[in-house]
């Protein structure tokens, strides 16, 4: 059977507990190289990791980072904030933008799948009575 809700005020306020893990262990919050290992499926399962992963390496892959006069300076280029968040600059495409492709297809495909027994479920058959 789908699990499904008929109400869109639960609906709501499920969707924020199933997206704030992925959320969470994105690499946002926190250095991707400090995630406990039972926490991988969900942080490689996180489309905010790829995409995190996407804007980091575009913004600064090859910039050079100038500080304040009198404020340290703790990263001198974009390469050294990459090195941090332990990104390659060549991994923009793959695993992030291939990873964010399967999962978009992936995520539809299931939408799609849940979507069609729902209705298959609301369209069955009425039988006829015998007179």
């Amino acid at each position: 059977e789908v699990v499904s809700t008929q109400s869109t005020g639960i609906a709501s306020a499920l969707a924020p507990l199933m997206i704030l893990p992925f959320f969470l262990f994105g690499g946002l919050y926190q250095n991707e190289a400090s995630t406990p290992y039972y926490f991988y499926p969900i942080k490689y399962g996180s489309w905010f990791r790829y995409s995190y992963g996407i804007l980091l390496i575009n913004e600064f892959e090859g910039t050079a980072l100038t500080c304040e006069d009198g404020s340290p300076c703790v990263y001198t280029d974009g390469d050294a904030v990459l090195r941090y968040f332990h990104l390659d600059p060549n991994d923009i495409w793959f695993p992030n933008v291939l990873a964010l492709f399967i999962m978009a297809v992936g995520y539809l495909s299931i939408a799609i799948v849940c979507l069609w027994l729902r209705v298959r479920e609301q369209r069955k058959p009425i039988k006829e009575k015998a007179s």
